[in-house]
């Protein structure tokens, strides 16, 4: 994930909320602090689907054991070429048909 610039807000000096958008319209997180506490966050869209990704990803195990185990396999040199993968997927539909 990129890091973003944060912009923090004070909910009591009262902040536009036309201003809190433009900041999130550009990239950046905007931080809402209430009463001292940090209260909440507005995020670009962007970044919130990114996160949900993130969280599917993380949430299936399966998954995340076959990501460790692409990268070991490349990290060892086990790997295969895309002309290799695409010559494989040709002679696999040819031998359906």
């Amino acid at each position: 994930m990129s890091e973003q610039p944060i912009t923090t807000v004070s909910a009591e000096e009262s902040p536009s909320w036309a201003d809190v958008l433009r900041h999130a319209e550009h990239g950046e997180t905007v931080a809402v602090v209430a009463c001292g506490q940090h209260v909440a966050d507005v995020v670009p869209s962007g970044e919130l689907d990114r996160l949900r990704e993130t969280i599917d990803v993380l949430s299936d195990s399966e998954l995340v054991r076959d990501l460790i185990e692409g990268l070991s396999d490349a990290q060892a040199g086990r790997v295969v070429s895309a002309e290799d993968v695409i010559a494989d997927l040709a002679a696999r539909r040819k031998s359906s048909d």
